[in-house]
């Protein structure tokens, strides 16, 4: 069995954390309250805006970007 890699392992955790947050966000938005903050602060289609790009696409997007850079090392 190979050693498994610092990126497959924080790469896998980013992915997670992200399909966490489009999960939480669509079940209970309420308790994320980082989102709060931002409809407090934004209107409430850019605070939704700001949550996804933040913290669902760019943590799956980096995430699979590591799996992929431990696979091919």
């Amino acid at each position: 069995m190979e050693n498994i890699g610092i990126n497959l392992i924080l790469g896998t955790g980013l992915i997670l954390y992200g399909v966490y947050m489009l999960i939480a966000r669509q079940i209970a938005p309420e308790k994320i309250k980082k989102l709060q903050y931002l409809k407090q602060n934004y209107s409430a289609k850019m605070a939704q805006s700001i949550h996804i790009i933040g913290y669902t696409i760019t943590p799956i997007i980096a995430g699979a970007l590591m799996v992929i850079a431990d696979f091919r090392s």
